[in-house]
């Protein structure tokens, strides 16, 4: 599964990428903390792109939107700080949400579910 994540902080982003190299299945093939990548990337087929929750709904709009003309079946997993039951985390931005906090084996399952 070829994968791109978008998210803003550095050591987080690292962090993640680093424990989703070790699950196999799983390809890293683009990070950044904006959306550089499609351009780069349109000539692959990417199947899942992890998406911070403090990026602008503009910006997570504008992303979708990119992605999808691109890769039609893309799927999007939002990054966020905060329990669903915290905050109003507007899922219309992702199909689907996973806290930062989460495990290895959380994440690898939720991208696994997807």
């Amino acid at each position: 599964m070829n994968i791109v994540i978008i998210e803003q902080n550095k050591i987080f982003r690292e962090s993640l990428k680093t424990a989703l190299k070790q699950i196999p299945g799983f390809n890293i093939v683009f990070d950044s903390d904006n959306n550089g990548c499609f351009d780069i990337l349109s000539d692959q087929q990417i199947q899942l792109i992890l998406i911070d929750n403090n990026i602008t709904k503009s910006k997570c709009i504008e992303i979708k939107k990119k992605a999808l003309v691109l890769w039609p079946s893309v799927k999007f997993l939002l990054l966020t700080s905060f329990k669903k039951e915290e905050c109003n985390i507007d899922l219309d931005r992702a199909t689907n949400a996973i806290l930062k906090n989460s495990s290895k084996k959380d994440f690898e399952n939720r991208i696994r579910e997807l």
